[in-house]
Formats: C-alpha cells, sequence, structure tokens
C-alpha cells in the first residue's frame, strides 16, 4: 500500500538520562542523536510540558534540572519523564522514551554516605562584574579533609573530580562545567578546582556553584555545594550618546541607542539618580527617543540617558551615556521675533556675497581684457605676414601699345 504525504519527516528521538543527582533535584540531560542538532528543547512530565530551552546557534544536547520528592505509586507515576528537540527547519522530533526517577527514602541514616564539607568558590574578578570579551576564572577550593583512619589511604582523601554549576537567572536550568574545560594555558594540565569561562559574550550571567566528588566503596559521593558566587555583565548592550537638538523651534534631548536594537524603551536620568525623569518606548524601526527638556529647579542640571531592551527572556539594561550639561536661559526663545534674529549671521552671509560677487566682475574683467589683446596682436601678425608676401613678389606690368589706323571718310 503506497500513500503520500506533504508534512515534514519526524526527526530521530532523543536519549534522556540523569546527569547529577543533588540533594532535592536531578539534571537531566536530553540528547539528540549524532548528527542532529536543535534549537529547542522540551522536557515533559508525562503529558505535560515543564521546561524548555532554546538555543540560538543549535546544539546536540541541554540539561534541565527537575526537583524530586518522594510519593506515592501514582505520584510516581506521574514523575516519567521525556524530551524532544526541534530543528532550525522548524520540524519535531518523536519523543525519547520515558525516563523514571529513582527515589531515595529518608529513613534513618545508620552508617550512610557520609558527609563532606562545602568546598569555598572565588573567582577573578572578585566583584564577579565583567565586560564582553573577558575572561573569569572560578577557583574551587577544598577545606582539610580529615582522616578517619590511618590505614585508609590517601588517595580517598583527594576530590576526584570538581564540578562547576551555573544557574540561569531567569529559567532556574543549571548547566555543568566539567574539569577539563579548566584553563592550559599556563600549566600543561589542569589545574585541580580551577575553571576558566570566557571570552564573555553575553550568556555567562546567573549564580555559580561548586561541588567535589569523593572515592568511597558505593562509589562516587558528592560534597556539599559550594557558595554561590553571581556574575554580572555590565556591556551587553553599546553605551548611548544624549545631545541637546532642535526640532521646529523648540530644544530636545535626543538619545540615540545602538542600531542593532530598534524598539528599545529610553529612560532620561538625572545625573546620579536611580529613578528616571522620563521613560519613552521607540518603535520598532528607530533605535532613538526624544525628550522634552525638563523644567529645572537649578541654573545648570546634568542629564543622562540609558535604553532597556528584552533579550530572550530577560531585560538587559545599557550603561548610561556622558552627562550632559544643560544651563537654565541659556537656550534660545523658541518662539520667534526680532530679538531672536541673527544680525552677525546675515552681515556676514551678505557680505561674503558681495565679495563673491567682486571676484567674479574682476575675473571677467581680466579675462575680457586679454582675450582682445589676443585678437589685436593676431590680427598684427597676420597684416604682416600679408605685407611681406607682397614684398617679396617681382611686378612686371606688360604694357604693350597696339597701333590703331583711323580712316576718314568722305
Amino acid at each position: 500500500r503506497l500513500s503520500a504525504s506533504t508534512s515534514s519527516p519526524i526527526l530521530p528521538a532523543p536519549k534522556l538520562d540523569i546527569n547529577l543527582r543533588l540533594k532535592d533535584s536531578v539534571v537531566l540531560v536530553c540528547r539528540a542523536p549524532e548528527g542532529h542538532h536543535g534549537v529547542l528543547f522540551m522536557l515533559y512530565r508525562l503529558t505535560e510540558n515543564v521546561d524548555s530551552q532554546e538555543l540560538q546557534s543549535g546544539g546536540e544536547e541541554v540539561q534541565f534540572t527537575v526537583r524530586v520528592k518522594e510519593g506515592d505509586s501514582v505520584q510516581r507515576e506521574r514523575e516519567l519523564f521525556c524530551c524532544l528537540y526541534k530543528d532550525q527547519d522548524g520540524r519535531y522530533s518523536a519523543f525519547s522514551p520515558y525516563l523514571q526517577l529513582e527515589y531515595q527514602k529518608d529513613a534513618a541514616p545508620t552508617r550512610s554516605i557520609p558527609s563532606f564539607p562545602p568546598p569555598v568558590l572565588s573567582v577573578k574578578p572578585s566583584t564577579g562584574v565583567v565586560k564582553h570579551g573577558e575572561m573569569l576564572s572560578f577557583s574551587c577550593s577544598v577545606p582539610t579533609l580529615p582522616s578517619r583512619s590511618r590505614s585508609q589511604s590517601s588517595y580517598n582523601n583527594k576530590p576526584v573530580t570538581f564540578l562547576l554549576l551555573r544557574t540561569a537567572e531567569q529559567i532556574g536550568a543549571t548547566s555543568i562545567i566539567l574539569q577539563p574545560q579548566a584553563s592550559q594555558v599556563s600549566n600543561p594540565e589542569p589545574q585541580p578546582g580551577v575553571f576558566t569561562v570566557g571570552p564573555v559574550r553575553g550568556g555567562e550571567e546567573g549564580g555559580y556553584t561548586c561541588l567535589y566528588q569523593m572515592t568511597k566503596k558505593r562509589g562516587l559521593v558528592n560534597s556539599t555545594v559550594s557558595n554561590m558566587v553571581q556574575i554580572t555583565i555590565t556591556d551587553v548592550l553599546p553605551a548611548p550618546t544624549l545631545v541637546l537638538q532642535q526640532q521646529t523651534d523648540v530644544w530636545h534631548l535626543l538619545c540615540t541607542g545602538s542600531p542593532a536594537y530598534p524598539g528599545s524603551v529610553f529612560s532620561l536620568y538625572l545625573a546620579d539618580n536611580e529613578l528616571p525623569v522620563a521613560t519613552h518606548h521607540a518603535t520598532l524601526i528607530h533605535h532613538q527617543a526624544t525628550f522634552p527638556v525638563p523644567v529645572q529647579d537649578t541654573p545648570v542640571a546634568l542629564y543622562q540617558c540609558q535604553y532597556s531592551v528584552l533579550l530572550g527572556r530577560k531585560w538587559s539594561n545599557s550603561e548610561r551615556s556622558l552627562p550632559l550639561a544643560v544651563t537654565r536661559g541659556s537656550l534660545p526663545p523658541s518662539s520667534p521675533d526680532l530679538s531672536g534674529v541673527d544680525w552677525p549671521l546675515i552681515l556676514g552671509s551678505f557680505s561674503s556675497a558681495v565679495l563673491f560677487l567682486c571676484s567674479v566682475a574682476l575675473v571677467v574683467v581680466v579675462a575680457h581684457r586679454k582675450v582682445k589683446a589676443a585678437a589685436e596682436e593676431k590680427k598684427k601678425r597676420q597684416e604682416a605676414q600679408f605685407w611681406t608676401q607682397v614684398h617679396a613678389k617681382d611686378h612686371v606690368v606688360d604694357l604693350t601699345l597696339m597701333r590703331t589706323s583711323v580712316t576718314s571718310q568722305v
């Protein structure tokens, strides 16, 4: 039996696995088959869409963080997870096989998994504030681990793996940066607990924590999560410019942002003030906004402007423009009258026009005289040549007399 269909073919299903177990949550990874990339990954709890992540440039896998709690059999049946992805052509894949999470019961922990002290996470620069193109260097340092037995080997007291976790502010998804991505510039091998992130491109904002894993008889055991370090990127958007401009005889403050972000929300500030004086939402095709000059209580006021853009699910603010000083009473009157006529400008323009006309007349007179002199000189040369040719010839006149007889008749 043959059948025809105009719908796009379904992409192969991804695979959903457990990447990391934490105290009250589990990090799941949804991987597309080899050779396939997705721009949108979605996570489902049974049949409900509980999370999604978009990748502008596409990727083979994403990570989702879900919280797990112990419950009855009905609750555990609802904790079945699956995922799918969409490619750049808008085609969706099939659903991955369901993954059921295993719950760890909070029974009385008699000689259960040992607890390890949390590490200390630090970052350079220490403020956590960076700009585009800069590097971030994280250091996950482990406190001194007490030895439970002298016969215990020193290998068991050393962390095997360090993990750096980043939690996005808006979507709450947790991603993991493994130790092999640590800096290898100064040393041929990665330094334990040192992670280098960058150059910063704009998607590195969020809260960072770290943990380490120890090898025990039952396998790898995670330590307690470290303190959180917040990373902020300040120059995601270029700084705007603020100028004083006259439009239809009225003075305004013009704030111009980046042409790459039209339709931004512009705000006008008094310098050193947190609240804006005025706001304006530009149209979708404009990247600038015009503000009327506010009424000033002081002789001189400093103004700054800023614009905000919705990038994904988060509003990003540009840096403020350079301060612009506006002096009260120094602006020209908006209504035209005789006192507002710029006489020096008019007189200067008139004198320039007269000077130009005089220069043109002088050039015409000089050119006319030169042309007349050249014509007379040419005429004299032609007359001289004529008389020279005349005197150079021999003048012979043949005067032959002919006899004429006259016969008289009677």
